[in-house]
Order: C-alpha cells, then structure tokens, then sequence
C-alpha cells in the first residue's frame, strides 16, 4: 500500500503514540499529546506519512501567534520530529523530506511566513539540509547563583508587591498589550495563552507577578527546577530600563529560598538592553548551552531570516520547559 502523506488530525493519535515508543524506546505520554494538539488555543498544522494505519513519519507543530510592534501573525514551532526506525532500511530514504515539504506546503497555505526551533547541534545540521533551515543564534543563558549577595529591590517604595501563584487575569492584561507593541516580536503573552501554557500535565511551574497599587502587573516571572537549575522559564518586566527588572528578580530570589537548585538562570538574546543589565548591575554569569535558534522559511519570496534576529525569545518557547 502506498504511503499516504497528509495533515495529521486528532483520530490519528494513536497512530502517532505508538510512532513516539517506538522511534524513542520510551512510552508516549497521551495527556501531554493533547495538551499540544487539542487544548491549545493556537492550533496548529502537523504533518503524517502513514501507510496502512501505521505511522511512518510525523513533524508536529506547536502553533502560537507572533506579536510585536509591527506584528501580529499567525506561527508556530516545531516540537515533534520522529521517523520509524525501520523506514531507511525499506527504501524509504526520501520519506522524511517530503513529509517536510508537505509541512511547510499546508502551513504555507494557512498564512505561516515562518517558523522556529531550538535544536540541538546535531538535529540543527539535519534541519538545515533538509528543510532549508538558518542559523539566527546560538542561544544565549545566564545564571546567577542563589546563594549570592541578595539583590536590592524596592517594592514598598515603589508601592509594589509580588503575588505568588495567582492565576494570570485581568491584572496581566494591560502588560501583556506593552509587550506585544515593543520593538522586535515575542510568541503571544495573552491571558489565555499564559493560562494555558504553564497547565502542561506532569510540569510543575511556580508563577510571581509584580503588581502595582492599583493590582495591575509590571512583571512576572515563572520558575521550574531543571537538572539543578531554578529555570526563569518566563520573564518580562513592564520596562527593563527602570528598577522593576530588578525588583522582580529580587523577590524571586528570596522567595526560591532553600530550593533543590543551585542558581536560576534565563534564556533571552545575545545582544540588547536585558542581556546588558544581566551581565552588568545584576551579575548574571554567561552559561553554556547546544542549543540554537533556527529559523525555517515557510512562505516563498519572505525574508524568514530577518526576524530571527528580533524575537525575544525564553526557555517558554521551547516545549522541553
């Protein structure tokens, strides 16, 4: 029977499942599957090689939208990349280039420009010569240690205060509005899509929001412990010029206290006003780090490659955290 490559739906999840245990040796995890594909509020286009009710080939997409000063369109990211161990040996070489192609294509027709990852070294040189991938970044980590002189934040002077563990509502509304009209571009920091991302089923997140007077948001960071790490899995601050960047930061620090980690430490670009006041006032140290930001062209004749160099990416972006 011929292999059938096509946009991938919900009725063939469990195709898929059995794809993952076998091209990972490891057992699929169905709740997180449909966290991804189902519940998101940014569904996305996923692309399947099947043959006679058995799943060859899938690249799966994390959809978003791409929200910046002079942007607002529809992304995503791709997050599921697995082939059938026993495809090459049947002939079958050139399988997973036309599921790619088959990806950009339905994606491309959805009104997608572009899309990104962060892989590895080794999957970044496969992507690049299969799918047309480029380089933007290698990314950028910096770690402060927990155990450091406390940062000197202000909060009742400023007539602020941090709420742990609230949910993200009506306060985080207005800030979420700044961040999609800076400079540049983010993936989408929407209540809705905030609510959604940090209920992955078996994750474990802790969420601060800096409030003012009025309980309006100026900041927030979200936090998971990661190999050792408080990872600052997400933060954006109202203004990284002023001193809400470093109040945030301090009440995170003290409020992590006797945590398992041994330091927190973001994710965020090489170059700009943030990654300058980390590595100066705050005493962020660089970290290593093989992953890079990838860059992958979907709609012909679109400078895929120029907005790499703006996104204002975090370890949220990537579906690992």
């Amino acid at each position: 029977m011929a292999i059938e490559f096509r946009p991938a739906g919900k009725s063939d999840r469990a195709a898929i499942l059995e794809l993952f245990e076998v091209a990972f040796k490891a057992p699929a995890n169905a709740a997180d599957l449909a966290w991804k594909y189902d519940v998101n509020p940014h569904p996305a286009l996923s692309a399947l090689a099947i043959e006679d009710g058995r799943a060859l080939g899938f690249i799966g997409a994390l959809g978003t939208r791409y929200r910046g000063e002079a942007m607002d369109q529809r992304g995503n990211t791709v997050v599921d990349v697995m082939t059938r161990p026993d495809s090459r040996a049947l002939g079958r070489a050139g399988m997973f280039k036309r599921l790619g192609e088959l990806f950009r294509r339905i994606n491309a027709e959805a009104g997608t420009l572009f899309d990104f990852g962060f892989p590895n070294e080794r999957a970044r040189k496969i992507e690049e010569r299969l799918f047309g991938c480029v380089l933007a970044e290698p990314c950028a980590e910096r770690g402060r240690r927990l155990d450091a002189p406390p940062l000197l934040g202000r909060l009742r002077r400023r007539l602020l205060r941090v709420s742990e563990g609230e949910p993200f509502g009506r306060a985080h509304e207005p800030l979420a509005e700044l961040l999609h009209a800076r400079p540049g571009w983010r993936t989408d920091r929407s209540v809705r899509t905030l609510a959604w991302r940090f209920s992955r089923p078996g994750y474990a997140y802790r969420t601060f929001q800096l409030l003012d007077w009025r309980g309006t948001s100026r900041g927030y960071a979200v936090v998971a412990i990661r190999e050792g790490r408080a990872a600052l899995v997400d933060l954006q601050v109202a203004s990284e010029s002023d001193g809400t960047l470093v109040d945030l930061l301090a009440a995170v620090q003290e409020r992590l206290g006797a945590i398992a980690a041994d330091r927190m430490v973001l994710r965020s670009p090489q170059r700009g006003l943030l990654a300058s006041r980390l590595e100066g006032e705050l005493a962020f140290v660089p970290e290593p780090s093989d992953t890079v930001l990838l860059m992958h062209p979907i709609t012909d004749g679109y400078d895929f490659l120029s907005p790499g160099s703006t996104l204002d990416y975090r370890f949220a972006d990537h579906d690992v955290f």
